[in-house]
């Protein structure tokens, strides 16, 4: 019998985990199929031709291997898509096939007549790397004086130079590697000068009112989006070339996958084969603005499409909800070449494309508004409010939740149920872990979700997830509640069945579930409704006993 060391299976374990995720990452992009994608990791991989570390920057290097892609070195860990030489178009530069939709499209436009782009001036690239320039200054002069004593300041700028990592050939720490990718992109915008600016073709000369903003018109005076989508397909089957009208119905197409509609409590939000269906919606409308987009500009076109002229908005607006889009999809390299061109397009980045290429880059799965600083921002809000001092009022219920002997679990979301059936004018059972608005039997379940915890302790945890996925309803509205020392209601969050869509649907580790439930149960987002304030005074109002559980 053989037997195998301890640390041996930890190591065959990555091996197999390794390869599999790089399949995935190349089934993601390339449409081949897992299967197909498999076998030519593990062809390359025998071959010799992967890195021989399939760490982060090892897979990433090793997709764009596979995939056959030039890359640059974008800093000493990691590697990237080239700058562009010049323009190359996305409808051809993206890996697998372009939708139906895009080809009709593009098709159509053609049959109306070629529009093409106008040279209209010049794009100095000094405006951009001047603004860079400005902001390293101001954390030069804070960390040389502002954020230190300036005699120690003083001194130190006398003592003689230090050798950097690059001078002694030692790699950057990840920190220190990530600055440096930030920044790659401006080196080659330095390097490309000075380059023609470029207009895009109006597809309504003359024309005082557009189409577009009729359709707007109707839908806010109206609010039918249905008869919105409606009027926007009229408009490009009318002018084949209006690049705006395919971006928006690109937009309300993602706007459909992230749940970004509905009333408080009563909308059923998508299912996952809907959100899968409007994905696929959103890319091919994206796809088909940005290849009508890109007939209008030269065969070789090596200029800027700056945001300050208007008529180059929609193009731009194309391309970006295309990479939202393919981020979304879980296509980072597809995702990381359409922020770049998006770059290249407009360094002045009104749009945000270097904000977004950290998580891309980082293969980040997409979900609404996580970022480092929400989440301590959450954190600190919370450890706030956990020290505020509360007068119980005797014989309140809030009294059950501060007694000399720590409440159960049961007891705190119990408690928290009878105050929320106050404040939302609900029944409950006294047995079930919902409460109920409208007919005891045909009304909305809300399910409630409560957790109790204490000090510096006192923060969103991954078994928020756990607590949600055992108790709500699956096409429900869920009340999320943070109970703090003294029984104080620090955080209680209303969501809807459309806001809680992409919570239900992914698929995350346990070690990012704590900042992911952070963004469900944050007061200041978009996301829910905070009632703590009212379900604080309904522990007051409410008697710690009571004969009926309304």
């Amino acid at each position: 019998m053989s037997t195998t060391s301890p640390s041996a299976e930890p190591r065959r374990r990555v091996q197999r985990t390794q390869p599999t995720r790089l399949a995935r990452l190349l089934d993601a992009e390339t449409q081949i199929g897992y299967q197909k994608a498999l076998q030519e990791v593990t062809s390359a991989g025998e071959a010799g031709r992967l890195p021989d570390r399939l760490d982060h920057h090892g897979l990433d290097l090793a997709l764009r291997i596979l995939m056959q892609q030039d890359y640059a070195m974008w800093s000493p860990l990691a590697a990237g898509h080239p700058w562009p030489d010049t323009y190359h178009p996305l409808t051809h530069a993206l890996p697998g096939a372009r939708s139906k939709r895009a080809q009709d499209a593009l098709e159509k436009a053609h049959l109306a007549g070629a529009l093409e782009a106008v040279e209209d001036g010049d794009f100095h690239p000094d405006e951009v790397l001047h603004a860079y320039d400005e902001e390293e200054d101001d954390d030069e002069d804070y960390e040389d004086g502002l954020g230190t004593d300036p005699e120690t300041a003083q001194d130190r700028s006398e003592d003689p130079a230090e050798p950097d990592d690059e001078d002694l050939d030692i790699a950057p720490g990840p920190q220190k590697d990530a600055e440096l990718a930030a920044h790659w992109w401006l080196e080659q915008l330095a390097e490309d000068g000075v380059l023609p600016r470029y207009r895009m073709p109006d597809p309504y000369p003359g024309r005082a009112e557009l189409p577009l903003d009729a359709a707007l018109d109707t839908v806010r005076a109206a609010g039918d989006v249905d008869g919105y989508e409606d009027e926007l397909r009229r408009v490009v089957a009318a002018e084949p070339r209006d690049v705006d009208a395919y971006a928006h119905l690109g937009i309300r197409a993602l706007q459909r996958h992230d749940g970004d509609f509905g009333s408080l409590i009563s909308f059923v939000g998508p299912t996952a084969a809907e959100r899968r269906h409007f994905l696929k919606e959103a890319l091919a409308w994206y796809e088909a603005a940005v290849a009508v987009g890109e007939a209008s500009l030269p065969m070789v076109f090596h200029g800027r499409l700056p945001w300050s002229e208007t008529d180059n908005r929609p193009f731009l607006r194309a391309v970006h909800g295309l990479a939202l889009t393919l981020w979304r999809l879980g296509r980072f390299n597809s995702a990381e070449r359409v922020l770049l061109t998006l770059l290249y397009l407009n360094p002045n980045d009104n749009q945000g494309a270097r904000e977004l290429l950290p998580d891309v880059r980082a293969h980040r799965r997409w979900h609404p508004g996580i970022t480092d600083t929400s989440d301590e921002h959450v954190r600190n809000r919370v450890l706030i409010v956990a020290r505020r001092p509360v007068r119980t009022r005797p014989g309140s219920l809030r009294t059950l939740l501060t007694g000399p002997v720590p409440p159960t679990p049961e007891t705190v979301t119990d408690v928290v149920r009878r105050a929320a059936a106050e404040v939302l004018g609900a029944t409950w059972d006294g047995r079930s872990p919902h409460i109920v608005v409208g007919h005891p039997r045909t009304g909305i379940k809300v399910t409630i979700v409560a957790r109790h915890q204490r000090g510096h302790n006192l923060t969103p945890d991954e078994y928020w997830w756990d607590a949600h996925h055992a108790g709500a309803e699956p096409d429900g509205p869920v009340l999320f509640t943070l109970v703090a020392d003294r029984g104080y209601i620090a955080l209680a969050q209303l969501l809807r069945a459309d806001q809680l869509a992409a919570y239900r649907a992914a698929d995350l580790p346990r070690r990012e579930r704590t900042a992911f439930t952070t963004t469900f149960i944050h007061g200041d987002t978009q996301y829910g409704t905070d009632i703590a304030s009212l379900i604080n005074h309904a522990l007051d109002d409410l008697p710690a006993q009571s004969g009926s559980w309304r």
